[in-house]
Parts: C-alpha cells; sequence; structure tokens
C-alpha cells in the first residue's frame, strides 16, 4: 500500500498557523496593563506566602510565619505562646505534655527590654497543675537563619514573688521583688523585700552577680 502524502499547500499551512497563535499570544500580552499583570502576582504571593504570627508581629514587629514557642524550664516541653492580654501587658500559652501541663507568661510591655539588637529580657511566669507560679528572668534571642525566636535561658527568681522594678544598664539587671518570709503563708502578700543582681555574657546569656 502506497503512502499517502499530504499536499505541499497543507505543510505550508502548519508553519504558518503556529505563528498566527504565537502572534495572538503577544498581542494579548502586551495588551494587558501594567496594573492587571501585577494585580495577578500579587495574588499568587499572597497564595503562596504563610501569614505572619499575630503575637511576633505585635510585639517585636517581627514578620515571620513561625510562632513564639518556649521551651519550658526544667522540662521536655514547649509552650506557644498565642495570644496578648487586653491590656497587652503579657503573652502567654500553655504546654501540655500529658502527665505535665499548664501556662507560660512573658509580660511583653513593662519589663520587656531590648539588651541588644534582637535580643530580649522580660520577667516569665510557669504556672502548672499546683498552685505555685514561678517567676524567672528570662533572655530571648531571634534566629534570622530559622526566624524563630528562641529561650536563652532563664534564671528562677522565686515562687509566688511580687515582682516591683526591673532595671537594665551596662548589661547589667537588677531586680526589686518582695518574697515571702519563713513565717508566711503562700496565702498572704509577699513582705520580704529582695534585691538581686544579674548581668549578661557574651551569648546574652544570664548570670547571677553574687
Amino acid at each position: 500500500m502506497k503512502k499517502r502524502r499530504l499536499p505541499i499547500p497543507l505543510i505550508l499551512l502548519t508553519p504558518i498557523v503556529l505563528l498566527v497563535i504565537v502572534i495572538v499570544a503577544g498581542i494579548y500580552r502586551f495588551s494587558l496593563a501594567d496594573e492587571t499583570i501585577l494585580a495577578k502576582f500579587s495574588q499568587q504571593e499572597k497564595k503562596q506566602a504563610p501569614s505572619p504570627d499575630s503575637v511576633m508581629q505585635q510585639v517585636f514587629d517581627i514578620n515571620t510565619p513561625n510562632p513564639w514557642t518556649i521551651s519550658v524550664p526544667e522540662s521536655h516541653v514547649f509552650a506557644l505562646i498565642k495570644q496578648v492580654d487586653d491590656k497587652q501587658e503579657w503573652a502567654s500559652g500553655s504546654y501540655d505534655s500529658g502527665s505535665d501541663r499548664g501556662q507560660v507568661s512573658v509580660n511583653v510591655k513593662q519589663w520587656l527590654i531590648e539588651s541588644a539588637q534582637q535580643h530580649y529580657l522580660s520577667v516569665m511566669t510557669v504556672s502548672n497543675q499546683g498552685s505555685g507560679v514561678f517567676y524567672y528572668l528570662a533572655s530571648f534571642e531571634y534566629d534570622n537563619t530559622r526566624q524563630r525566636l528562641l529561650l536563652n535561658n532563664a534564671i528562677l527568681l522565686g515562687d509566688r514573688i511580687d515582682i516591683e522594678n526591673v532595671r537594665y544598664s551596662d548589661a547589667k539587671v537588677q531586680i526589686d521583688y518582695r518574697q515571702h518570709g519563713i513565717d508566711q503563708s503562700f496565702a498572704d502578700i509577699p513582705a520580704k523585700v529582695m534585691k538581686q543582681q544579674y548581668r549578661l555574657n557574651n551569648e546574652q546569656e544570664i548570670v547571677t552577680i553574687p
């Protein structure tokens, strides 16, 4: 059986049709307004880019999709900081590892100090299933590579104490607070006046000054 050959005019017509399609597509592309093109790209970027974490943005003015998580001292669990109170004084979140659960709060107003660029100091509290509320002086660092705020270290101040003042100068911190005396019940208001000084080392970690 002989092969059927396409007529010469039909063979020539194929590249002509393709050329016409390319020309029409080009005319359509260049007929679009720049605003329309930019709007399309912006919509695609919005769909692809994750939203910044609201707490990180509100407290530190940092745009990162990663939430603020804190390693709970003396445990292997993490607390997810998800909210700031109505007075915008404390940011808090819960932790739960089954047998160990509670809440972590960080002061983000009165005692929040930026000790260096993207390094922060503040008072942190940790509560659990018991009646205790443990106060810490905590150091945080924002890791640009991981886009996450990390806990450098935390120094225990006391249980159910009353913080009166936090002073920072030249990499030194002084905490003025009241704690319960030997003869006091934890149900009473702390009465014993205390002062403790700390310093920051080169890694922005808190070190107690004897």
